[in-house]
């Protein structure tokens, strides 16, 4: 959102529309219509009321050029100041740093002064894999900061299973809960034959099906986007919706987890690792 002054109008009407039915997270980012989006959720914050922040969870990202102690004070206060909204109840790292060892030292440190300052009140990243997550808990623990990262925002849908090949079993054991962007994928979801079948069976669309398959674990929260109100009300009601163990089985079987030994092995993993590492060098 927040990309086009001719939607502008829309945008708000939606956001207004999702925290009157119920919506109580909003995920956006200063990078989203460079701060267009932040600006979007503004306007409906004023018909919302100031005096009900409390009932929302505000989430917005740092880019990693603005992600120096410096550089993130402003950024979130930029932030801030667009949406009117006090403080963040999180605040992530868009992308990780490039770099050696070292890189995410000024990052923590200023989501550290952010915290003490009472700007945010939780911090966390996103688009970040284990050869990222460990560097980063490293830093965290070195900076007094333990245990302090609270979320990771990926990919994740039925068709995009990446993160179920370790990264999500290993965020549960260091307590880093997962946040869903795309949960429909590319919108190729809300068209699939067998989620539409399912979901004729229940009542509900394609995408309530994609959506309660993304968060059928408590762990894993979805951020789907759209402008069409009637879309809003259904995917808000999918939270409620449980999928049976033998609609888990036919999702699994359609969308499968592929290159399974591509995977499982360490040798091939510590490879994709390196050359990762040298491409964001390059950049």
């Amino acid at each position: 959102m927040g990309e086009s002054p001719v939607q502008r109008d829309q945008e708000i009407a939606a956001v207004t529309h999702a925290l009157d039915i119920g919506y109580r997270l909003l995920d956006t980012a200063e990078s989203y219509g460079d701060g267009g989006a932040e600006r979007i959720i503004g306007s409906a914050l004023k018909a919302f009321g100031a005096a009900r922040r409390s009932e929302l969870f505000i989430v917005s990202k740092v880019m990693p050029n603005n992600a120096t102690r410096n550089g993130i004070s402003r950024a979130c206060e930029a932030s801030i100041q667009r949406m009117g909204c006090d403080y963040l109840d999180l605040y992530l790292l868009h992308w990780p740093a490039a770099g050696g060892p070292g890189r995410f030292t000024e990052t923590l440190t200023g989501f550290g002064d952010l915290r003490r300052r009472g700007l945010i009140r939780h911090f966390g990243v996103s688009n970040f894999y284990e050869d990222d997550l460990r560097p980063w808990l490293k830093t965290e623990q070195r900076l007094g900061l333990s245990a302090a990262t609270q979320c990771n925002q990926v990919t994740y849908s039925a068709e995009a299973r990446g993160i179920e090949y370790g990264l999500l079993a290993w965020q549960r054991v260091h307590g880093i809960k997962t946040m869903a962007y795309s949960p429909l994928g590319r919108g190729s979801m809300t068209q699939h034959p067998l989620l539409a079948q399912l979901g004729r069976e229940r009542g509900v669309s394609a995408a309530q099906i994609a959506l309660a398959w993304c968060v059928r674990e408590p762990d894993v929260v979805a951020t789907p986007k759209s402008t069409n109100l009637l879309r809003l009300e259904q995917n808000l009601r999918a939270a409620d919706l449980r999928l049976s163990p033998g609609e888990l089985k036919q999702i699994d079987q359609a969308f499968p987890l592929r290159f399974r030994w591509v995977r499982q092995n360490s040798l091939l993993r510590q490879t994709r690792s390196a050359v990762r590492q040298l491409l964001r060098r390059r950049k």
